[in-house]
């Protein structure tokens, strides 16, 4: 998923030292938990920020900006020139007063040949304007009134908002005065007159201006920025640095709202888990329902296939003493803490395993009983492959449903909890996935660990193919579980991060990394979803982000933590541009708006990126990650898009050999004016030998181009014919309503490709867990075997089996270079 506008801190540029890409004035951001980590925690005086509508960023001295909230930046975002939207920065008061207006204000617009009188009927983006996938532009849509109707643009006409013809204007922020102060107007102006006797201080509570739900912030310091009021907030172990006017003092009535909501949320709740408060085991119950019966709230309650009614003063929510949560698989009872049963008791839906004739089945238990002539506790098993004898019937008699040959019945003694899921040890037969504080002592690390192979083609099939297989998906998890296994499972393209000298604080993340997942992942083909929770444990207990063992976020986003935060690896990528290198992980394609792109390869989005933006590799890359080009996280900017089984990245870098396009003999020469031109290739940039750069560009309508030099190393001969400089493929990530999914070529046939989804199916309901699947998809080399034009013709929910998902929601795609990756 791509960053959202909520997740970052925005700021604007006041002045440069010595900056490549950066002036005055512009705007650009950082996540927030870069933010918190980087100056919050380690006191960083600098950040590395990134451009707003740009992929540019280096890094920028913390005294070189200053914070915006997302409306302030959203407005200033309008003003394409980095001059003009300082200046109305630091005069303040237009964006201060912009930033409460709201529709059906009455304002003047300014700035015409005569002062205009109206009403705001929008606010917000518009698609003529510059468009950046993380903000767009703040416009206000202006209704003219008066004697001034008829003086506008017929904007009004289409969808922003409705008016007469020539009555509506179309403005940014600058251009707009409220002839009524609006309420924000009116709260700065009395801010202001109330500074020496109402300014907030030290110790007092407040929230965010604009947050809707009212989180309150307790205030550890006034500062100043610049002659700008400044406050450093904290809740939840977040501290941050903030202007004074984004919050507001918290009055007395607020708080009193917010006692009563919180007496509010201290009633038991649906899903959550209690035991009866006169029981001395403190067996545990899970609320399934909470209704009201003669004016006495009820709960109905239910354990081992028992559900019963009691009021609700009868239990206790249970309570654990743990600050982190202990993340059950059923995600409403994450605050029970594991308990140890003094024997095992399995009911229906218990997952379990049992020895077999042919070794250990595994399944769920869908029926327990007598049978027929038999005194002895039975249970009807539904298995989870077809190992069974009936589809849940016993001698013609039915006890329960499941598929043909999955069905068995067995003494309830044979069975026991399935291992796994949870230790043999424990007796309870829930399944937990809690995360523990101190290891096993047969799990802990205890000196170094070879890692084992990756996986090969001939393996795939006997470690990789079926149900339980690769990493168990469990809560918003998918996004690093599809990025991990894209990257270990049959590639060692990154193993070099599983063995770097690192921090004592750090090696544990790479201990869990390699022990916990990766080798299982290889030898087995299945990782415990417990191993994803305890890594995003570690990550939030290292200060990354507050949200880690709960919420999703972006591959890019987890790979950059682990790369250049923890395993400190050398950036994989190194860009030039206009002389100067800058340093990346990834590579985000930005397309300008006159591409005439439709069914697009990779090979051609990334050149075209290249040539948009000025870009060329300073060296050849060991492994290539690429974002594809998308409006935010829900918005493609194509239907499909053809993978390039192999990315040819010759033409890309700054210095090297290249051979003439037209003749083939070593090309001296480049034109980027000729890249578009629809007389050559659709793919690669137009170099040529200076003979053939004459002939091309003899004719008057290419006499104007602008030609360019290329570089040849020192020393280089010309009769030495070098090698193309090539990347594979080896997987691809995608999204489709925000899950992560994955797909991994693991051999040389254009067949040879696997999919890979951590939540494909649930075991269980509430308290049990996800299935992770892997699936052979050789139909994708069908659809890579067509032409283009074919492959146009394909209807998306037509083609077969996954390939659908592989060409119209790639998200991330992942490229080696066979020949670097075990340098570097």
């Amino acid at each position: 998923m791509a960053s959202t506008k909520s997740d970052v801190k925005f700021f604007i540029i006041t002045k440069t030292h010595h900056s490549k890409h950066f002036q005055p004035g512009s705007l650009c951001y950082i996540s927030n938990y870069s933010y918190e980590s980087e100056h919050i925690k380690r006191k960083r005086p600098s950040l590395r920020v990134t451009g707003v509508g740009s992929y540019m960023n280096e890094v920028v001295l913390i005294s070189d900006m200053i914070p915006l909230n997302t409306k302030e930046a959203e407005l200033l975002y309008t003003l394409n020139d980095d001059d003009t939207r300082l200046k109305w920065f630091q005069e303040k008061t237009a964006l201060k007063s912009a930033v409460g207006l709201t529709i059906n204000t009455r304002v003047t617009v300014i700035g015409y040949k005569q002062d205009l009188q109206g009403i705001i009927r929008y606010i917000g983006p518009t698609t003529e304007y510059p468009y950046s996938d993380l903000i767009s532009g703040t416009f206000f849509g202006i209704e003219l009134q008066g004697n001034d109707k008829g003086k506008g643009q017929s904007i009004g006409s289409t969808s922003y908002f409705h008016c007469e013809k020539n009555n509506g204007l179309l403005v940014p922020f600058f251009k707009i005065q409220p002839i009524v102060p609006s309420s924000l107007t009116l709260s700065t102006q009395q801010a202001s007159s109330q500074t020496q006797s109402n300014q907030i201080t030290k110790g007092e509570t407040v929230r965010y201006v604009d947050d809707e739900s009212q989180a309150l912030w307790l205030v550890m310091g006034v500062g100043d920025h610049d002659g700008e009021p400044m406050v450093n907030i904290t809740t939840d172990n977040r501290t941050i640095d903030v202007p004074m006017n984004c919050v507001a003092r918290v009055t007395t009535e607020h708080k009193a709202q917010q006692a009563s909501s919180q007496k509010q949320s201290n009633q038991i709740t649906k899903g959550e888990a209690v035991h009866y408060v006169d029981d001395e085991s403190k067996a545990l119950w899970l609320v399934i329902g909470v209704r009201d019966r003669d004016g006495e709230p009820w709960v109905c309650i239910t354990t081992d296939n028992r559900t019963t009614d009691v009021p609700m003063n009868c239990v206790a929510r249970v309570i654990t003493e743990r600050k982190e949560p202990n993340l059950f698989l059923g995600a409403s009872a994450a605050s029970v803490e594991p308990q140890t049963y003094p024997e095992t008791v399995l009911g229906v839906d218990s997952l379990i395993e049992l020895n077999l004739a042919d070794g250990v089945g595994y399944g769920v238990i869908r029926w327990i009983g007598a049978l027929p002539d038999r005194k002895d506790t039975l249970c009807g098993l539904e298995l989870e492959e077809p190992r069974g004898t009936s589809d849940g019937t016993f001698k013609g008699k039915r006890f329960f449903s499941c598929p043909p040959k999955k069905a068995l019945f067995v003494k309830l003694e044979s069975c026991r909890p399935d291992t796994r899921f949870f230790s043999p040890s424990s007796a309870k037969p829930s399944i937990t996935f809690a995360y523990k504080e101190q290891e096993d002592e047969d799990t802990r690390y205890e000196g170094p660990c070879d890692t084992v192979d990756h996986i090969k083609t001939d393996q795939v099939d006997r470690i990789l193919i079926g149900r339980m297989k690769g990493i168990q998906g469990h809560c918003n998890s998918c996004y690093m579980d599809a990025a991990l296994f894209s990257l270990f499972s049959c590639t060692s393209v990154l193993d070099s991060l599983l063995f770097k000298t690192l921090k004592p604080e750090d090696k544990e993340i790479q201990n869990t990394l390699l022990r916990d997942i990766v080798n299982p992942l290889r030898s087995k083909g299945f990782v415990e979803g417990k191993h994803i929770m305890k890594l995003r444990q570690q990550l939030l207990n290292h200060g990354y982000s507050h949200t880690f063992t709960t919420h999703e976020k972006d591959p890019e986003e987890f790979l950059t933590i682990i790369m250049q935060h923890i395993m400190a690896l050398e950036p994989l990528l190194k860009l030039s541009t206009a002389g100067k290198v800058q340093e990346s992980y990834c590579y985000q394609i930005f397309l300008d708006q006159n591409h005439s792109l439709v069914l697009p390869t990779i090979q051609q989005l990334l050149e075209h990126s290249f040539h948009s933006n000025g870009l060329k590799l300073a060296e050849a890359p060991s492994c290539l990650i690429l974002q594809m080009p998308r409006f935010g996280k829900k918005f493609k900017m194509f239907d499909k898009i053809i993978p390039s089984l192999e990315l040819d990245v010759t033409d890309l870098l700054t210095e090297g050999p290249q051979y003439c396009i037209l003749c083939g003999q070593i090309a001296l020469i480049e034109c980027m004016e000729c890249f578009k031109d629809p007389v050559f290739s659709q793919t690669g940039f137009k170099v040529f030998c200076e003979t053939c750069s004459a002939q091309v560009h003899s004719p008057p309508e290419r006499q104007a181009h602008r030609l360019s030099k290329l570089l040849l190393p020192k020393g280089f001969r010309e009769t030495l014919r070098v090698p193309p400089e090539k990347m594979e493929l080896f997987a691809v990530l995608c999204i489709e309503t925000s899950h992560y999914v994955s797909f991994v070529k693991h051999g040389p046939k254009s067949q040879d490709w696997i999919f890979f989804d951590s939540m494909a199916d649930r075991e269980g309901g509430l308290n049990g867990y996800n299935i992770p699947v892997i699936q052979a998809c050789p139909e994708v080399g069908e659809y890579l075997d067509m032409p283009p034009a074919e492959l146009a013709n394909q209807v998306p929910r037509d083609m077969k089996g996954v390939a659908k998902r592989l060409f119209c929601d790639a998200y991330m795609y992942l490229y080696r270079n066979p020949g670097l990756e075990f340098y570097r």
